[in-house]
């Protein structure tokens, strides 16, 4: 169905804004209608956006003042009506669950039993022992999760993963306490892999287990995956794959060889701080496997010194899975330093960090630029940091933040998208604005910022041009068909996942043969499993999208900051 008015399908928290999109030429009257028909609301859309990223004139409405709990659609005499949503204190708690949830079904070299994957049960997969590529080495790299579409298993974006979620966890005990994970119960006991640095004294071989939360277990699925990746000198390998993608087939069925590609800068420097910021998470419930975190993150760290790549990671020219190549590796650097000092508080730490930022403060939550964590992490350290470098980055993070939000406050449906940021995986950059965005907030207070980076969500959920939750299994009107071998395979989307989002490059062959080459950056989208470029998930656009929701719905619950302690 052709739609005219765009709403956040999943729903709003009753103290939040609340803004209504109408694509039309002209202002436009609307009502709130519950139901069972009943009128709520009435109200004007008089603000008037050309949107050149969508190719359409915009008319924006405000129905804020609506917060009585309840199910409701917007109705207006000339432009039929929008998709349902709710209005509740927990509207958000499903939209968690199955956006965390998809990290268990991405899991690789377990049984996932049909009891807790349903229909996307499937037998332990890539068991069989790897080859370190160039030597003739063999290594055990079965776990972790699959990262995207496909089966490829990679440090860099699995640590952007793992930092997202531990940040969503520390912002908002409230959702991840409503949290149960697949066939888990609230707290189970897990057992410690072996390892020297735990063993000494417990039966077996085994340290003793501890209690830990379904989300942190999760967690520590693919942080000791990435221990595996490590190697006795503290370097990482940069990923484990087959030597190409396979077709859509379920992840048991692919049994080509898996090889370990290269070690890389970038892998082992964001190895080192994940583990890092991991150790603070697992102290009280795990101190022994906290050890062996805070272990792995100083030897990887060590390992840096050593370590030169110019042009970054590339893949050997018989691998043909994804790269995550970045030909600067400062800022992982720059990350690993703070995260480190955060942790541990040692003054070599800080140094390093402090000589990295005074050339340039570094900013992003996306895989390939980590200056943002870098900058949380400083400036949230509880030992002695700088003041005149800590105000430096307050400001440059605070200006980054207004960039942000005037973009999204000429935009019809609030996002900060540029139109020529509309790339592959561009609703990974939607989510990571509001992340820029929350850190304006949390550093000033100012509540535009707060309305800005929920837009960004609103933006994910159905706001926006397609008239689309972009997130699987929720709202109203959710894509159907990503790229996703698994749902390729079974005909239906696995709940939960993010789609990447328009791509105006068109750049799969499905999507140039589709749509036109002149379609409108914010529509360049296609809901068909072929099109990878525009519609494939993967963890870390799930983490961004997790770790947005999470801060938003705390921030509004709050009158404090959303920022971790």
């Amino acid at each position: 169905m052709y739609k005219n008015i765009f709403v956040n399908q999943c729903g709003y928290l009753p103290r939040m804004t609340k803004r209504v999109t109408f694509r039309a030429d002209r202002p436009v009257s609307f009502s709130v209608v519950t139901t069972d028909g009943h009128k709520v609301y009435h109200g004007t859309a008089d603000i008037r956006v050309e949107n050149p990223a969508a190719g359409e004139t915009d008319y924006v409405g405000d129905f804020s003042a609506l917060t009585a709990p309840g199910r409701y659609h917007i109705v207006s005499d000339c432009l039929s009506e929008s998709d349902t949503f709710e209005i509740s204190e927990n509207v958000y708690d499903d939209v968690f669950r199955k956006s965390f949830a998809f990290f268990y079904l991405q899991r690789c070299g377990c049984d996932l039993p049909e009891s807790t994957a349903g229909p996307f049960a499937h037998r332990a997969c890539h068991t069989g022992i790897a080859s370190v590529y160039g030597t003739d080495l063999r290594l055990n790299v079965a776990g972790g999760w699959h990262d995207a579409g496909d089966y490829g298993r990679y440090v860099v974006p699995g640590a952007m993963a793992v930092a997202q979620l531990l940040y969503a966890l520390e912002e908002n005990p409230a959702l991840s306490d409503a949290y149960r994970a697949p066939g888990l119960p609230s707290e189970r006991s897990v057992p410690h892999v072996p390892h020297k640095a735990d063993a000494a004294g417990a039966p077996d071989g085994q340290a003793p287990s501890l209690p830990i939360p379904p989300c942190l277990q999760e967690i520590r699925y693919e942080l000791d995956w990435m221990m595996k990746l490590q190697r006795e000198d503290g370097q990482v390998y940069h990923k484990a794959s087959c030597h190409h993608f396979c077709g859509f087939i379920l992840p048991d069925q692919e049994t080509d060889e898996i090889v370990v590609s290269p070690v890389s800068v970038t892998a082992t420097a964001d190895f080192a701080a994940a583990a890092a910021m991991a150790v603070r998470f697992y102290q009280k419930c795990d101190p022994a496997y906290a050890g062996r975190l805070a272990e792995a993150s100083r030897r990887a760290y060590e390992a840096l010194d050593g370590m030169s790549l110019p042009g970054g990671y590339k893949n050997p020219p018989e691998i043909t899975t994804g790269g995550y190549g970045d030909p600067n590796d400062t800022d992982e650097r720059c990350w690993a330093a703070a995260e480190l000092y955060k942790t541990f508080g040692e003054p070599r730490y800080r140094e390093d960090f402090e000589k990295l930022a005074e050339s340039q403060i570094f900013h992003g939550y996306g895989w390939g630029n980590m200056g943002s964590y870098a900058n949380r992490a400083y400036l949230t350290a509880k030992y002695p940091t700088d003041e005149k470098l800590r105000r430096k980055i307050t400001d440059a993070m605070t200006a980054l933040a207004e960039e942000k939000r005037k973009i999204a406050s000429s935009d019809g449906y609030g996002t900060a998208l540029t139109a020529q940021q509309y790339h592959w995986g561009s609703n990974m950059g939607a989510a990571n604005n509001g992340l820029h965005l929350l850190d304006g907030y949390r550093l000033t207070g100012r509540r535009e910022f707060l309305d800005a980076a929920a837009d960004q969500l609103h933006y994910l959920l159905g706001r926006n041009p397609m008239g689309l939750c972009y997130l699987t299994g929720c709202g109203t009107d959710a894509i159907k068909y990503p790229h996703h071998r698994p749902s390729g395979f079974l005909g239906h989307a696995m709940p939960g996942m993010l789609s990447g989002g328009p791509c105006a490059r068109r750049a799969d062959p499905t999507a140039r043969g589709v749509l036109p080459e002149n379609v409108p950056p914010a529509k360049a989208l296609l809901d068909m499993t072929g099109s990878y470029s525009t519609n494939e998930v993967a963890i870390y656009w799930n983490s961004a999208f997790v770790m947005l929701l999470s801060c938003v719905d705390a921030a509004y619950r709050s009158a404090g900051e959303c920022a971790p302690e």
